[in-house]
């Protein structure tokens, strides 16, 4: 029998269903944050590969970012949660594909540069995991490695807020007062460190990512 290749763009049922899941997690999202506020969205290039890379502080992040980012988005997600059938069939559907954390996934890097070779806009958490102290982590190399092998647009994502609503590793949502703040900063690029020696490119790319997402989180915490 011969493989199924993943796709590499929406599929008509969810083309048909993204503007009622935006607007239902955004209705939904407001319930649980009525002082949601979004900042530069306009970063964020409307057709075309793009990366977005958020600091990760909570596992409602990828829901918020989904109702908020003007445009459909896929996302890459811990190999863990596609084990539970039910809910790997709904992430799935909602655009979401396994990544294995614990060996260096290639077909998961892999497939995030097809996605973004064919104008697709994909999110990666840098960090590879929720922050416990709402702190930035380091900058694993997946996201660099991917951002320098696909030349796209790097949009930077500051999030602030989401671990007061659903701190990790809690898995309860509960109402909160206080702002929560998404912010897109200033797209990035790595075309100029293509010259580079391999290791020095990869070093470049990690401390300008990470200097990138700092600024936009201090922008959300603002």
């Amino acid at each position: 029998m011969e493989a199924v290749e993943p796709p590499l763009h929406s599929s008509p049922a969810y083309q048909t269903a993204y503007p009622w899941l935006r607007a239902s997690l955004g209705v939904l999202g407001g319930l649980f944050a009525p002082r949601l506020r979004v900042s530069g969205r306009y970063h964020v290039p409307r057709r075309g590969g793009v990366l977005l890379t958020p600091n990760h502080i909570s596992d409602l992040d990828w829901p918020y970012l989904f109702a908020v980012t003007p445009r459909p988005l896929w996302f890459m997600a811990k190999q863990e949660l596609f084990n539970f059938k039910v809910l790997g069939q709904m992430i799935g559907f909602l655009q979401a594909f396994p990544v294995d954390r614990g060996s260096a996934d290639r077909g998961a890097l892999r497939y995030a540069e097809q996605l973004l070779s064919a104008g697709e806009a994909v999110v990666i958490f840098p960090e590879g995991q929720c922050s416990l102290t709402g702190e930035l982590g380091p900058i694993l190399p997946g996201a660099v490695m991917i951002a320098l092998h696909a030349q796209v647009p790097v949009v930077p994502v500051g999030i602030s807020g989401t671990n007061r609503i659903m701190p990790p590793p809690t898995l309860k949502p509960h109402p909160i007062l206080a702002p929560l703040r998404i912010h897109f900063g200033i797209s990035i690029r790595f075309d100029d460190l293509s010259s580079l020696p391999k290791r020095e490119q990869r070093n470049a790319a990690t401390q300008r990512l990470e200097n990138a997402i700092r600024a936009a989180r201090t922008t959300a915490i603002a």
